[in-house]
């Protein structure tokens, strides 16, 4: 954690500078991308909600150029993601921030990389500058980014998009591809995630040992990760929610969701809505969460990568959203339900970290009563529930 924000630092105070000696030293030549693209580099160190958003692009990269080699060049961060991508032919995972740590380590990595030629490399990051100094120092033919307001980052590639918060994340990574003549169709928009016959046989027989089946299965995660605390409904609230909706008397279950430094919080949360509350946090693998997901009725959470996952598996979603845009970053589903602060500065973040305040509080503007009413909306849909 610590070293991931030295590294911000780092990339922000001296990259600038950086890429502004490099791109005047380096002039970027006008060029049209090759006729023939054989090798395509794809550059994202971070994180995992955007990879899933990501698949769209890729997918038509693939379907464009079927014979070309995709290459990922990634991180830990976000790896066990990349690797579930059937439309990446390789993956390099390399550890972008210890470079600062280890800088011949870094010559080193430098060196390999540039063994190849590339035809395309696509920066996919949003506001780092190291991808896009990478991105001039790796040898192409072709290179492809995002400009962002004030980043400075986008002044050698050959072509780059504007990224707006004005349209979804999934479409301004579509308008990458739109840069070297893609345009995607709405049959390849959607998100997707292929979980394997174990996973699925494995919630199936959840199910069974639980007494699922015939149940109204909701499914809530309140952590965000390490850095996600700003995107967090309070654990109260989801006590709150749960009890709420058990006056219904009706078969409904709760499943808290998260990962191993989410368990004693789950289970607070648990022990508090009563025994129809299961807390299965840190508990199974990815693919066994998302498989006992799938076979859920609902997700409720915040804007984190589990709202992501959750809507490309076809899972409905209730997503919180405080310092989110909803636009920009909501779940990619047209029947996804939005819950939005009222906030008066909200939403604050278009890059993801840039938060408008030291002491978030627009998450305690959602209330039990508006998450409640959206719940009741699907217990209705769905036959769980008859108002009156």
């Amino acid at each position: 954690m610590q070293r991931k924000s030295i590294y911000r630092f780092f990339d922000r105070f001296f990259g600038i500078p950086i890429l502004s000696v490099l791109a005047f030293f380096l002039k970027r030549k006008k060029v049209y991308p090759p006729n023939k693209i054989k090798n395509i580099l794809i550059i994202k160190f971070a994180a995992i909600g955007d990879i899933i958003l990501m698949i769209p692009m890729l997918r038509s990269l693939k379907y464009k150029y079927p014979d070309a080699k995709i290459t990922f060049l990634c991180t830990q961060i976000n790896y066990g993601m990349v690797k579930r991508v059937k439309y990446i032919d390789e993956i390099i995972n390399y550890n972008i921030y210890s470079s600062i740590a280890k800088p011949f380590g870094f010559l080193k990595f430098l060196r390999s990389m540039r063994k190849n030629v590339y035809d395309i490399i696509i920066d996919a990051e949003q506001w780092p500058r190291i991808s896009a100094i990478l991105t001039i120092l790796f040898r192409k033919k072709y290179s492809i980014g995002f400009k962002f307001e004030k980043q400075h980052r986008h002044s050698y590639y050959n072509a780059y998009t504007q990224h707006t918060n004005k349209r979804h994340e999934v479409e301004n990574f579509l308008a990458l591809a739109e840069l070297i003549g893609i345009n995607a169709v709405e049959a390849v928009k959607e998100l997707e995630f292929n979980l394997n016959k174990d996973a699925l046989n494995f919630a199936e027989q959840f199910w069974k040992e639980n007494n699922l089946h015939g149940k109204f299965v909701i499914c809530m995660q309140p952590g965000s990760g390490t850095n996600g605390y700003a995107r967090e409904w309070k654990d109260e609230n989801y006590i709150g929610l749960g009890k709420k909706i058990n006056l219904l008397k009706g078969k409904v279950v709760f499943l808290l969701t998260g990962l191993k430094d989410d368990i004693e919080r789950c289970n607070n949360i648990c022990k508090n809505i009563g025994d129809n509350a299961i807390n299965i946090s840190g508990t199974y693998d990815m693919d066994r969460d998302l498989a006992i997901i799938k076979k859920s009725n609902l997700m409720i959470c915040g804007n984190t990568g589990i709202l992501h996952l959750a809507a490309s598996i076809k899972t409905k979603t209730i997503g919180l959203h405080g310092p989110n845009n909803p636009v920009l970053w909501g779940a990619y589903d047209k029947n996804a339900i939005v819950v939005k602060s009222d906030a008066f500065c909200s939403p604050c973040l278009h890059m993801g970290h840039e938060f408008g305040c030291k002491i978030p509080f627009c998450m305690d503007r959602i209330t039990i009563d508006e998450v409640y009413e959206k719940v009741i909306g699907v217990l209705t849909a769905d036959g769980f529930y008859k108002p009156g």
